[in-house]
């Protein structure tokens, strides 16, 4: 019994630890990318402005829900590149039980009023360090 327990403590000091991201073990953030992250997570919280990542649900009242589905497009040019297009990010949305595309900064009149994808965290770098790009979030504002 105490080699099987043994043989387990000693694979158990073999293995890697799993790396939390902003652990203490992940590269920090380049200070352009953290203030940047920081604008956009204010912005996602702006009065009228309602986040909500890949796979959550918004409730805006009145029969409207809004939950992120995938993003189709991130073309969007990063901030330390030079680019010929700004590109653009398109967001597949399940609204209210229908599937919609929605465009960053572009309004879309639906039976539930003007919809607008108003805001997206992370920004686009090319310089991310790896395991450090959090997840999408993404700003909505109905009017």
């Amino acid at each position: 019994m105490r080699a099987l327990l043994f043989a387990v403590l000693a694979l158990s000091a073999c293995t890697t630890p799993v790396v939390e991201a902003g652990s203490a073990n992940q590269a920090p953030l380049p200070e352009h990318i953290r203030m940047d992250l920081e604008q956009r997570e204010a912005a996602l919280r702006q009065p009228g402005v309602r986040a909500a990542g890949i796979g959550e649900t918004i409730d805006f009242g009145m029969g409207l829900r809004i939950r992120p589905i995938e993003v189709i497009e991130d073309s969007r040019c990063p901030q330390n590149a030079r680019c010929v297009w700004a590109g653009r990010l398109r967001l597949r949305v399940d609204m209210s039980g229908s599937p919609i595309e929605l465009t960053l900064d572009e309004p879309l009149m639906t039976p539930y009023g003007s919809v607008e994808l108003v805001a997206v965290s992370p920004g686009p770098w090319t310089d991310w360090p790896e395991g450090g790009k959090p997840p999408y979030r993404f700003g909505f504002r109905h009017l």
